[in-house]
């Protein structure tokens, strides 16, 4: 399954990138500083206690002063260790190197004192330098000393002053050696490798005796009893003290001691920054993803307290990994999230109210069973482009504080072209109605812009659909706010149908096409009479649509539709190929009977439209005399000289002219001058009224003088009964169409018609 690559905050090409700087982050250690934060904080609050299994024997300030401040030779370390001999401790670890001490008159006391612990004695082996699990010895235990007497290293690799880290066991010059930590935990390590600290131990439950007391016998030997002694330099003045993460300086035998009881558990494991970069990447990309990243801010908290609590857990359990990586791509991530939505917040606002706009409207959880209303400034450009100076903001302004009335604390959002929008919840549903009539009483109200007073009005949109996405509820708002401006209404509700119809629409040009290759759209022929005698002089074609799904297509609606979508042209060329393919088969029956086709006014400017009519004539063999081309009133006729040109080429060729709807629109007096007519068909609204209405008769009769004035034919349509057919005979009346001559009939159905009534025949 692809990722849904659209729905993320920031781009692939940003998080890869930041993957790729985290990565060479982790590599490079510069992130080490949030790792050695939070280690040094758990340092800071250590709380386990140490077992006590080990102790410390310090050579402390109380033992030098036993000593009145002299030097603590070597007897005295042969006499210390002789006591700890005679004590039932388990083994004793010498936290001193002898190096200088070889030349001492007593030395020869210190190595028998060695040589009596025999196994139970660990000498430290410190390290000149090292570096990780490599240590360079210039000093090795004398051999004196005897081959019983085991060794161990005492170095360690320091990190920002501190020590964070201790070998397991070192490779020193070339050979194996464990640590000091290894042998407290009874540890024969196969190979060099260190471990990490367990900082929780607290180190003031290290339980630590005076050398003075040891030696003396104060002290009960009874609480060394199976217990490892390390004895070490511990007071103030030692050089042997290091820093450890969360403590001040500590004597290194503490750090030997915690590192042992940390082995004592278990395996030391270090699983690197990797897995918990990975786990990150996987988890921050889920975030990015999930709800368009809507929860990205919280889950990335999460996700980083996560981080540290999985940090400080694992390493309790002796798994130390670093997240220094895994922090640094979430502050990449988040930073780019954080400036992208910084710019999208700016992006959604509009920057003249200073109100949300529409793109913050869609992007916001789903409406659920909220309402959409969308309120729409009728003429907003105009005003726009009316108001001087700032005066747009005002007024945007003064709308702004009249439709928040309405909006009844639910967020208002302000488009850039006048159009608002806001939500009503279900509670509020049926206070609609109510709300809007009483903005639209606001709103009659003029605006004072300055000097200027602004009469506004404002049409309402709503949609209380629960289907659809944000953006689609709010388009369809938008179109019921544009269908109540287009039908002066205070405000409209989108519906099911018009959503039907907008689908329709959208998809006209391939349906059309369907239809036309499928037969659904089809001619319908109705007859055309001679009022006077009665007889049959034309046909008119009409173009038919039955769709297979919505039925019969109203004639305007799909023409007025095919005008729109520029399909006009295609569709009128087979109406007329169909018409004169028809006239051609009526003249060889013996029907010389004129064939009438509309002709919508915008395809004038075709320049091959006379061509292509001469090729159809010429290829059916029927007189160009014969075809009437109606110019229609859909489209309005062009002040072109390519419309003209064409006019004045149809009737060269022959074709005769009829002004179609005559008394409507634009075919008015002005547009008999464009176009030397044949004929001039009057509307039938004034034909179907005229028995009612004197004023529509005087038009009737009027349209009828002035055509036979201009020699042309006068043709009424729409007529429906016998009362207007007798009064067309008295007006002088040439031709008449309508129901009550004859209804628009499938072509057989009219030849069929034609050969039962044989008188209609016209030679």
């Amino acid at each position: 399954m692809p990722f849904p690559v659209k729905s993320l905050i920031i781009s692939w090409r940003t998080i890869a990138f930041s993957l790729l700087l985290s990565i060479a982050a982790g590599l490079s250690a510069i992130t080490e500083p949030i790792d050695r934060i939070i280690e040094a904080a758990v340092g800071s609050v250590a709380w386990r206690p140490v077992s006590g299994d080990t102790v410390v024997v310090g050579l402390d300030d109380r033992t030098m002063q036993a000593v009145e401040n002299k030097d603590f030779d070597v007897s005295h370390h042969a006499q210390l260790i002789s006591a700890v001999d005679a004590s039932p401790a388990k083994r004793l670890f010498v936290d001193f190197s002898y190096e200088r001490r070889l030349k001492d008159r007593d030395f020869p006391q210190l190595v028998n004192a060695v040589r009596d612990m025999g196994r139970r004695i660990v000498l430290a082996v410190p390290g000149s330098s090292t570096t990780g699990t490599t240590a360079v010895v210039d000093y090795w235990p004398d051999p004196a000393f005897g081959t019983r007497a085991q060794q161990a290293c005492i170095c360690w690799e320091y990190e920002f002053w501190q020590v964070w880290k201790v070998p397991l066991a070192v490779s020193a010059n070339g050979r194996l050696l464990p640590s000091f930590s290894a042998k407290l935990a009874d540890r024969q390590p196969a190979r060099p490798e260190i471990f990490a600290l367990d900082l929780s131990y607290d180190t003031d439950t290290i339980k630590q005796y005076s050398a003075i007391d040891v030696m003396t016998g104060k002290l009960d030997p009874e609480l060394l009893r199976g217990k490892d002694v390390i004895f070490a330099f511990t007071a103030a003045a030692s050089p042997d003290k290091h820093y450890l993460p969360g403590h001040d300086k500590l004597p290194g035998a503490y750090i030997h001691l915690i590192a042992g009881e940390a082995l004592k558990r278990g395996d030391p494991v270090d699983i690197g920054w990797l897995p918990a970069l990975a786990i990150t990447s996987i988890i921050l990309i889920g975030a990015l993803t999930w709800q368009s990243g809507r929860w990205y801010s919280r889950v990335a908290l999460v996700t980083t307290l996560l981080l540290v609590a999985a940090k400080v857990a694992l390493g309790l359990s002796l798994i130390a990994t670093q997240i220094g990586g895994a922090c640094f791509l979430m502050a990449a991530v988040s930073a780019n999230v954080s400036r992208t939505r910084r710019r999208r917040s700016a992006q959604r606002e509009n920057p003249v109210s200073g109100l949300p706009n529409f793109e913050a409207l869609r992007s916001q959880a789903a409406f659920g069973s909220a309402t959409v209303v969308a309120a729409k400034v009728v003429n907003f450009e105009d005003l726009a482009a009316f108001i001087p100076g700032d005066g747009i903001a005002k007024l945007v302004e003064q709308v702004t504080r009249r439709l928040q009335l309405a909006s009844q604390g639910t967020t208002l959002h302000h488009d850039l072209d006048g159009t608002f929008a806001w939500l009503v919840p279900y509670y509020q549903h049926s206070q609609i109605e109510g709300q809007l009539a009483g903005l639209a009483a606001l709103f009659n109200a003029p605006l004072t812009i300055g000097e200027l007073r602004v009469d506004v009005a404002i049409a309402f949109g709503v949609n209380d659909e629960f289907e659809g996405s944000n953006a689609q509820r709010l388009a369809a708002a938008l179109v019921a706010a544009e269908r109540a401006i287009r039908t002066r209404s205070l405000w409209t509700k989108y519906t099911s149908r018009q959503k039907e119809d907008a689908g329709w629409q959208l998809s006209f040009h391939s349906q059309l096409e369907d239809a036309l290759t499928g037969g659904d759209i089809w001619v319908a022929f109705q007859p055309q009479y001679a009022i006077a005698t009665n007889k049959l002089v034309g046909v008119e074609a009409l173009a038919r649509w039955t769709h297979p799904t919505r039925g019969p297509i109203p004639p305007d609606e799909f023409i007025v539709q095919a005008e729109k979508s520029q399909d006009i042209y295609r569709l009128t060329l087979f109406v007329m190929d169909q018409a004169i393919r028809s006239a051609a088969q009526l003249r060889e029956r013996g029907l010389h009977i004129n064939m009438s086709v509309n002709l919508s006014a915008s395809l004038l400017d075709h320049s091959d439209l006379v061509g292509t009519i001469r090729v159809m004539l010429t290829a059916h063999h029927l007189p160009p005399e014969i075809l009437t081309i109606e110019i229609t009133e859909t489209a309005q006729i062009e002040n072109s000289r390519q419309a003209r040109q064409t006019l004045a080429q149809l009737r060269r060729t022959g074709i005769r002219l009829s002004i179609d709807d005559y008394g409507t629109g634009q075919s008015n007096l002005e547009y008999l001058t464009e176009i030397e007519a044949d004929e001039i068909k009057i509307d039938k609204r004034f034909v179907m009224t005229m028995r009612d209405s004197q004023r529509n008769l005087e038009v009737v009769k009027s349209t009828i003088d002035l055509a036979h004035r201009l020699g042309a034919v006068a043709v009424a349509e729409g007529i429906e009964d016998a009362e207007t057919m007798a009064l067309l005979v008295g007006l002088g009346c040439d031709v008449g169409q309508g129901y009550h001559l004859g209804k628009p009939q499938l072509f057989s159905e009219l030849t069929a018609t034609l050969s039962a009534h044989p008188q209609n025949r016209i030679a």
